[in-house]
Protein backbone atom coordinates (compact mmCIF):
# COMPACT_ATOMS: atom_id res chain seq x y z
CA UNK A 1 0.00 0.00 0.00
CA UNK A 2 1.42 3.34 -1.08
CA UNK A 3 1.12 5.97 1.66
CA UNK A 4 3.38 8.89 0.66
CA UNK A 5 3.11 11.73 -1.83
CA UNK A 6 6.04 12.69 -4.07
CA UNK A 7 6.81 15.73 -1.91
CA UNK A 8 6.76 13.66 1.29
CA UNK A 9 9.08 10.99 -0.11
CA UNK A 10 11.32 13.71 -1.54
CA UNK A 11 11.46 15.32 1.90
CA UNK A 12 12.32 12.04 3.62
CA UNK A 13 15.06 11.24 1.11
CA UNK A 14 16.49 14.78 1.17
CA UNK A 15 16.67 14.99 4.95
CA UNK A 16 18.17 11.49 5.03
CA UNK A 17 20.86 12.42 2.50
CA UNK A 18 21.72 15.67 4.28
CA UNK A 19 22.00 13.81 7.59
CA UNK A 20 25.39 14.30 9.21
CA UNK A 21 27.01 15.86 6.13
CA UNK A 22 25.75 19.36 6.96
CA UNK A 23 28.36 19.40 9.76
CA UNK A 24 31.04 16.91 8.70
CA UNK A 25 31.13 18.17 5.12
CA UNK A 26 31.72 16.18 1.97
CA UNK A 27 35.08 14.92 0.64
CA UNK A 28 37.29 16.95 2.99
CA UNK A 29 40.25 14.74 2.05
CA UNK A 30 40.17 16.29 -1.44
CA UNK A 31 40.92 19.68 0.14
CA UNK A 32 40.24 22.58 -2.28
CA UNK A 33 38.80 20.16 -4.84
CA UNK A 34 36.16 18.79 -2.46
CA UNK A 35 33.43 20.56 -4.41
CA UNK A 36 34.49 18.69 -7.56
CA UNK A 37 34.24 15.42 -5.66
CA UNK A 38 30.78 16.49 -4.46
CA UNK A 39 29.74 17.07 -8.09
CA UNK A 40 31.07 13.69 -9.22
CA UNK A 41 29.26 12.10 -6.27
CA UNK A 42 25.95 13.54 -7.52
CA UNK A 43 26.36 11.64 -10.79
CA UNK A 44 27.41 8.43 -9.05
CA UNK A 45 24.68 8.76 -6.44
CA UNK A 46 22.02 9.40 -9.08
CA UNK A 47 23.13 6.29 -10.99
CA UNK A 48 22.97 4.23 -7.80
CA UNK A 49 19.51 5.51 -6.85
CA UNK A 50 18.31 4.79 -10.40
CA UNK A 51 19.62 1.23 -9.99
CA UNK A 52 17.70 0.90 -6.72
CA UNK A 53 14.51 2.02 -8.45
CA UNK A 54 15.05 -0.57 -11.20
CA UNK A 55 15.47 -3.24 -8.52
CA UNK A 56 12.20 -2.08 -6.94
CA UNK A 57 10.57 -2.23 -10.38
CA UNK A 58 11.27 -5.95 -10.73
CA UNK A 59 8.76 -6.83 -7.98
CA UNK A 60 6.73 -3.81 -6.91
CA UNK A 61 4.96 -5.76 -4.15
CA UNK A 62 8.17 -6.88 -2.42
CA UNK A 63 10.55 -5.10 -0.12
CA UNK A 64 14.26 -5.97 0.12
CA UNK A 65 13.58 -9.00 2.32
CA UNK A 66 11.34 -10.49 -0.38
CA UNK A 67 13.82 -9.65 -3.13
CA UNK A 68 16.59 -11.41 -1.22
CA UNK A 69 14.49 -14.58 -1.13
CA UNK A 70 13.71 -14.29 -4.85
CA UNK A 71 17.38 -13.71 -5.70
CA UNK A 72 19.22 -16.11 -3.40
CA UNK A 73 16.63 -18.61 -2.23
CA UNK A 74 14.84 -18.94 1.10
CA UNK A 75 17.78 -20.20 3.20
CA UNK A 76 20.49 -17.77 2.04
CA UNK A 77 17.90 -15.00 1.72
CA UNK A 78 16.86 -15.44 5.36
CA UNK A 79 20.49 -15.30 6.53
CA UNK A 80 21.03 -12.11 4.54
CA UNK A 81 17.81 -10.63 5.97
CA UNK A 82 19.11 -11.13 9.51
CA UNK A 83 22.44 -9.63 8.45
CA UNK A 84 20.72 -6.55 7.06
CA UNK A 85 18.80 -6.10 10.31
CA UNK A 86 22.12 -5.60 12.08
CA UNK A 87 23.62 -3.58 9.21
CA UNK A 88 20.80 -1.04 9.53
CA UNK A 89 21.13 -1.08 13.33
CA UNK A 90 24.87 -0.45 13.01
CA UNK A 91 24.28 2.45 10.59
CA UNK A 92 21.71 3.97 12.96
CA UNK A 93 24.14 3.52 15.85
CA UNK A 94 26.91 5.36 13.99
CA UNK A 95 24.64 8.33 13.32
CA UNK A 96 23.38 8.33 16.91
CA UNK A 97 26.99 8.46 18.06
CA UNK A 98 27.55 11.41 15.70
CA UNK A 99 24.78 13.42 17.34
CA UNK A 100 26.10 12.45 20.78
CA UNK A 101 29.63 13.60 19.93
CA UNK A 102 28.46 16.90 18.41
CA UNK A 103 26.21 17.69 21.36
CA UNK A 104 28.94 16.75 23.82
CA UNK A 105 31.49 18.93 21.99
CA UNK A 106 29.50 22.09 21.28
CA UNK A 107 26.33 22.20 23.38
CA UNK A 108 26.36 20.08 26.53
CA UNK A 109 29.99 19.23 27.39
CA UNK A 110 29.15 18.37 31.02
CA UNK A 111 26.20 16.12 30.15
CA UNK A 112 27.09 12.42 29.80
CA UNK A 113 26.96 11.41 26.16
CA UNK A 114 24.82 8.40 27.05
CA UNK A 115 22.03 10.65 28.36
CA UNK A 116 22.01 12.72 25.17
CA UNK A 117 21.89 9.67 22.91
CA UNK A 118 19.23 7.93 25.00
CA UNK A 119 16.90 10.95 24.85
CA UNK A 120 17.45 11.28 21.11
CA UNK A 121 16.76 7.58 20.49
CA UNK A 122 13.53 7.84 22.50
CA UNK A 123 12.40 10.52 20.04
CA UNK A 124 13.43 8.25 17.15
CA UNK A 125 11.41 5.41 18.67
CA UNK A 126 8.32 7.60 18.80
CA UNK A 127 8.70 8.58 15.15
CA UNK A 128 9.19 4.96 14.05
CA UNK A 129 6.20 3.85 16.12
CA UNK A 130 4.09 6.49 14.34
CA UNK A 131 4.87 4.86 10.98
CA UNK A 132 5.99 5.84 7.49
CA UNK A 133 2.99 8.01 6.66
CA UNK A 134 3.43 10.28 9.68
CA UNK A 135 7.18 10.28 9.12
CA UNK A 136 6.53 11.62 5.62
CA UNK A 137 4.22 14.33 6.93
CA UNK A 138 6.84 15.41 9.44
CA UNK A 139 9.47 15.50 6.70
CA UNK A 140 7.44 17.79 4.44
CA UNK A 141 7.12 20.23 7.34
CA UNK A 142 10.86 20.23 8.04
CA UNK A 143 12.16 20.62 4.48
CA UNK A 144 11.24 24.35 4.31
CA UNK A 145 12.94 24.83 7.68
CA UNK A 146 16.15 23.29 6.32
CA UNK A 147 16.05 25.49 3.21
CA UNK A 148 15.53 28.65 5.29
CA UNK A 149 18.41 27.73 7.63
CA UNK A 150 20.67 26.98 4.66
CA UNK A 151 19.90 30.34 3.02
CA UNK A 152 20.48 32.23 6.28
CA UNK A 153 23.82 30.49 6.81
CA UNK A 154 25.01 31.33 3.28
CA UNK A 155 23.83 34.95 3.40
CA UNK A 156 25.34 35.64 6.83
CA UNK A 157 28.67 34.01 5.98
CA UNK A 158 29.02 35.88 2.68
CA UNK A 159 27.92 39.16 4.32
CA UNK A 160 30.63 38.69 6.97
CA UNK A 161 33.31 39.13 4.31
CA UNK A 162 35.23 35.98 5.27
CA UNK A 163 34.78 34.17 1.96
CA UNK A 164 37.87 34.25 -0.29
CA UNK A 165 37.38 32.26 -3.50
CA UNK A 166 41.12 32.40 -4.22
CA UNK A 167 41.52 29.59 -1.66
CA UNK A 168 39.82 27.25 -4.16
CA UNK A 169 42.93 27.31 -6.37
CA UNK A 170 44.65 25.40 -7.83
CA UNK A 171 41.65 23.62 -9.31
CA UNK A 172 41.98 19.89 -10.03
CA UNK A 173 45.77 19.91 -9.88
CA UNK A 174 45.62 16.21 -9.00
CA UNK A 175 42.70 13.94 -9.89
CA UNK A 176 43.70 10.97 -7.74
CA UNK A 177 42.57 12.53 -4.41
CA UNK A 178 39.33 13.66 -6.06
CA UNK A 179 38.41 10.20 -7.34
CA UNK A 180 39.65 8.51 -4.17
CA UNK A 181 37.38 10.74 -2.07
CA UNK A 182 34.39 10.07 -4.33
CA UNK A 183 34.77 6.28 -4.49
CA UNK A 184 33.84 4.71 -2.21
CA UNK A 185 33.59 7.42 0.47
CA UNK A 186 31.07 9.87 -0.92
CA UNK A 187 29.30 7.27 -3.02
CA UNK A 188 28.43 5.23 0.05
CA UNK A 189 27.85 8.13 2.45
CA UNK A 190 25.27 9.40 1.99
CA UNK A 191 23.92 8.13 -1.34
CA UNK A 192 24.30 4.35 -0.99
CA UNK A 193 22.94 4.56 2.56
CA UNK A 194 19.58 5.47 1.02
CA UNK A 195 19.23 1.77 0.25
CA UNK A 196 17.63 1.60 3.72
CA UNK A 197 14.40 2.70 1.99
CA UNK A 198 14.39 -0.67 0.19
CA UNK A 199 13.34 -2.33 3.44
CA UNK A 200 9.90 -0.70 3.19
CA UNK A 201 9.67 0.94 -0.24
CA UNK A 202 6.44 -0.86 -1.12
CA UNK A 203 4.83 1.39 1.53
CA UNK A 204 6.07 4.60 -0.10
CA UNK A 205 5.34 5.07 -3.82
CA UNK A 206 5.35 3.09 -7.09
CA UNK A 207 8.81 2.69 -8.70
CA UNK A 208 8.46 5.64 -11.11
CA UNK A 209 7.43 7.96 -8.29
CA UNK A 210 10.21 6.61 -6.09
CA UNK A 211 12.73 7.18 -8.89
CA UNK A 212 11.56 10.76 -9.43
CA UNK A 213 11.73 11.65 -5.73
CA UNK A 214 15.09 9.89 -5.28
CA UNK A 215 16.81 11.59 -8.22
CA UNK A 216 15.41 15.01 -7.32
CA UNK A 217 16.53 14.68 -3.70
CA UNK A 218 19.96 13.47 -4.86
CA UNK A 219 20.48 16.56 -7.02
CA UNK A 220 19.18 18.92 -4.33
CA UNK A 221 21.38 17.43 -1.61
CA UNK A 222 24.37 17.38 -3.97
CA UNK A 223 24.01 21.06 -4.83
CA UNK A 224 23.80 21.91 -1.12
CA UNK A 225 26.98 19.90 -0.50
CA UNK A 226 28.79 21.70 -3.33
CA UNK A 227 27.83 25.15 -2.00
CA UNK A 228 28.75 24.24 1.58
CA UNK A 229 32.12 22.82 0.49
CA UNK A 230 32.93 25.93 -1.56
CA UNK A 231 32.02 28.20 1.35
CA UNK A 232 34.00 26.15 3.87
CA UNK A 233 37.15 25.96 1.73
CA UNK A 234 36.91 29.66 0.85
CA UNK A 235 36.57 30.59 4.51
CA UNK A 236 38.86 28.38 6.60
CA UNK A 237 41.17 27.20 3.80
CA UNK A 238 41.75 23.71 2.37
CA UNK A 239 44.20 22.55 5.07
CA UNK A 240 41.95 23.29 8.04
CA UNK A 241 38.97 22.00 6.06
CA UNK A 242 40.68 18.63 5.58
CA UNK A 243 41.90 18.33 9.20
CA UNK A 244 38.87 19.52 11.16
CA UNK A 245 36.45 17.02 12.70
CA UNK A 246 33.57 19.46 12.13
CA UNK A 247 34.71 21.68 9.21
CA UNK A 248 31.34 23.31 8.61
CA UNK A 249 30.95 24.19 12.28
CA UNK A 250 34.41 25.79 12.14
CA UNK A 251 33.35 27.68 9.02
CA UNK A 252 30.18 29.20 10.42
CA UNK A 253 31.90 30.11 13.69
CA UNK A 254 33.50 32.91 11.64
CA UNK A 255 30.17 34.59 10.93
CA UNK A 256 30.30 38.20 12.11
CA UNK A 257 27.63 40.40 10.57
CA UNK A 258 28.09 44.07 11.58
CA UNK A 259 29.39 42.96 15.01
CA UNK A 260 25.78 42.08 15.79
CA UNK A 261 25.19 38.51 14.59
CA UNK A 262 28.22 36.47 15.63
CA UNK A 263 26.99 33.09 16.79
CA UNK A 264 24.79 30.96 14.55
CA UNK A 265 25.60 27.63 16.21
CA UNK A 266 21.88 27.10 17.00
CA UNK A 267 21.05 27.24 13.29
CA UNK A 268 23.76 24.74 12.37
CA UNK A 269 22.90 22.35 15.17
CA UNK A 270 19.18 22.59 14.37
CA UNK A 271 19.82 21.65 10.73
CA UNK A 272 22.11 18.83 11.85
CA UNK A 273 19.61 17.46 14.37
CA UNK A 274 16.74 17.51 11.88
CA UNK A 275 18.76 15.62 9.28
CA UNK A 276 20.18 13.10 11.75
CA UNK A 277 16.78 12.57 13.36
CA UNK A 278 15.31 11.41 10.07
CA UNK A 279 18.41 9.42 9.12
CA UNK A 280 18.42 7.43 12.36
CA UNK A 281 14.63 7.02 12.12
CA UNK A 282 14.86 5.59 8.60
CA UNK A 283 17.62 3.14 9.57
CA UNK A 284 15.75 2.09 12.71
CA UNK A 285 12.47 1.67 10.84
CA UNK A 286 14.26 -0.27 8.07
CA UNK A 287 15.58 -2.73 10.63
CA UNK A 288 12.10 -3.09 12.15
CA UNK A 289 10.57 -3.62 8.70
CA UNK A 290 13.09 -6.39 7.91
CA UNK A 291 12.22 -8.08 11.23
CA UNK A 292 8.52 -7.73 10.44
CA UNK A 293 8.90 -9.36 7.03
CA UNK A 294 11.16 -12.11 8.31
CA UNK A 295 9.26 -13.19 11.42
CA UNK A 296 5.77 -11.94 10.44
CA UNK A 297 5.38 -9.59 13.41
CA UNK A 298 4.04 -6.07 13.58
CA UNK A 299 6.61 -3.37 12.83
CA UNK A 300 5.66 -1.50 16.00
CA UNK A 301 6.47 -4.48 18.20
CA UNK A 302 10.08 -4.36 17.02
CA UNK A 303 10.63 -0.62 17.58
CA UNK A 304 11.57 -0.69 21.27
CA UNK A 305 13.97 -3.71 21.11
CA UNK A 306 15.66 -2.36 17.98
CA UNK A 307 15.99 1.14 19.48
CA UNK A 308 17.58 -0.34 22.60
CA UNK A 309 20.14 -2.21 20.49
CA UNK A 310 20.84 0.93 18.42
CA UNK A 311 21.60 2.81 21.64
CA UNK A 312 23.91 0.05 22.89
CA UNK A 313 25.74 -0.02 19.54
CA UNK A 314 26.18 3.77 19.66
CA UNK A 315 27.31 3.80 23.28
CA UNK A 316 29.90 1.01 23.07
CA UNK A 317 31.12 1.23 19.47
CA UNK A 318 34.03 3.61 20.14
CA UNK A 319 36.00 5.35 22.86
CA UNK A 320 36.71 8.65 21.13
CA UNK A 321 35.56 10.86 18.26
CA UNK A 322 38.77 10.34 16.30
CA UNK A 323 38.51 6.53 16.39
CA UNK A 324 34.80 6.78 15.56
CA UNK A 325 35.50 8.83 12.43
CA UNK A 326 38.47 6.68 11.44
CA UNK A 327 36.35 3.51 11.67
CA UNK A 328 33.60 5.09 9.61
CA UNK A 329 35.88 6.39 6.87
CA UNK A 330 38.36 3.52 6.62
CA UNK A 331 36.65 0.34 7.81
CA UNK A 332 32.86 0.64 7.58
CA UNK A 333 33.00 2.06 4.05
CA UNK A 334 34.69 -1.03 2.61
CA UNK A 335 33.46 -3.78 4.94
CA UNK A 336 29.84 -2.70 5.48
CA UNK A 337 28.60 -0.02 3.12
CA UNK A 338 30.09 -1.10 -0.22
CA UNK A 339 29.16 -4.80 0.03
CA UNK A 340 25.69 -4.43 1.54
CA UNK A 341 24.51 -1.13 0.02
CA UNK A 342 26.09 -1.39 -3.43
CA UNK A 343 27.33 -4.86 -4.41
CA UNK A 344 24.49 -7.05 -3.09
CA UNK A 345 21.75 -4.89 -4.69
CA UNK A 346 23.62 -5.05 -8.00
CA UNK A 347 23.94 -8.83 -7.76
CA UNK A 348 20.26 -9.17 -6.81
CA UNK A 349 19.15 -7.08 -9.78
CA UNK A 350 21.33 -9.11 -12.14
CA UNK A 351 20.07 -12.45 -10.75
CA UNK A 352 16.41 -11.41 -10.95
CA UNK A 353 16.84 -10.20 -14.53
CA UNK A 354 18.58 -13.44 -15.52
CA UNK A 355 15.87 -15.54 -13.85
CA UNK A 356 13.18 -13.64 -15.72
CA UNK A 357 15.06 -14.11 -19.00
CA UNK A 358 15.16 -17.89 -18.55
CA UNK A 359 11.66 -18.00 -17.10
CA UNK A 360 12.36 -19.12 -13.52
CA UNK A 361 11.85 -17.48 -10.13
CA UNK A 362 9.54 -14.87 -11.54
CA UNK A 363 7.53 -14.38 -8.40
Amino acid sequence: MKTLSTWQLYGLLLLFLLGTSVVFGIASSAKQDAWITAFISILLGAALLWLYSKLYETHTDKNWSGLLTVSFGRFIGSILCVTYVFIFIYSAGRDLRDIGELTNTFLLPKTPIGITMALFQILVSYICYAGVERMGRLAELNVPVIFIIFLLEVILLVASGTVHLSLLTPVAAEWKPIIKAAIPGNLTVPYAEAFAFAAFWSKTMPPKGFRKAALLSCVTAGLIFIILDILAISTIGPELFSRSFFPLMATFHLVNFADFIQNIDPLIVTAFMIGVLFKISIFTYASCAMISDLWKVNVRSAVIPVSAIVFLFAFYMTESLSSHLFTGHQWATWVVFMPFYVIFPMIALLVIKLKKMVGIGGS
